[in-house]
C-alpha cells in the first residue's frame, strides 16, 4: 500500500502538466451553459471520440449533462476575458459575449477551434466524472491562432519556435 498523497501536494505537482482552456456549452431549457474545462482531451480516432472531467458535484456540470449536444470552445491566446467570462454567475457568463448557436451548440466567436459533441457516457472517476462524447463535428479558422493554456495556476501564451537555420 502507498502512502496518501496530500491533495495540496497533489494539485502543486499536478499544476506542472499545461492544459489547454476550453469553454464546454449546451443549451438547456433554451438558456445558454457554459464551463470552463481544463482537461479537455482527444479519446480515439476510430470511431472519433473525445471527453473532459467534471466535479462531481458541480452546478454547471449538472446542466451541461443534460444536453444533446455540446460544443467544445478552444480559447486563443486573446481569449483570457471569455475564460474570466465564463466563470461568473451561470445566468451572466454569456453577458458581453459574441456568441452563436452551431450544430445545437452556443459556439464563442474567435476560438482557436470548435467542436461538436454528442454524449456517449459518463464514467465515475473518483471526485469527477469523465464525459466520453461522440464527435459529430470540427472546424479551425483558415488562419490558425494560438491558444491560451493554463499552467502552474495562471494563464500562458505557447512562445513561439526559434527560427530553424
Amino acid at each position: 500500500m502507498t502512502d496518501a498523497i496530500d491533495p495540496k501536494f497533489f494539485r502543486r505537482v499536478m499544476g506542472q502538466v499545461p492544459t489547454t482552456v476550453t469553454v464546454v456549452t449546451a443549451m438547456v431549457d433554451d438558456e445558454p451553459q457554459a464551463m470552463v474545462i481544463g482537461s479537455f482531451v482527444s479519446v480515439s480516432l476510430e470511431p472519433p471520440l473525445a471527453g473532459f472531467f467534471c466535479t462531481t458535484g458541480s452546478y454547471s456540470w449538472q446542466q451541461l449533462k443534460q444536453a444533446d449536444v455540446l460544443g467544445v470552445n478552444v480559447l486563443g491566446a486573446d481569449q483570457i476575458d471569455v475564460s474570466n467570462a465564463c466563470m461568473r454567475e451561470p445566468a451572466e457568463r454569456f453577458d458581453g459575449l459574441d456568441w452563436s448557436i452551431d450544430g445545437g451548440a452556443p459556439r464563442i466567436a474567435g476560438t482557436t477551434a470548435w467542436i461538436t459533441l454528442t454524449p456517449n457516457q459518463v464514467i465515475d472517476a473518483g471526485d469527477h466524472e469523465f464525459a466520453l462524447c461522440n464527435v459529430t463535428g470540427m472546424e479551425v479558422p483558415d488562419e490558425a491562432n494560438e491558444p491560451v493554456i493554463f499552467y502552474g495556476g495562471a494563464y500562458r501564451e505557447l512562445a513561439p519556435l526559434p527560427d530553424a537555420d
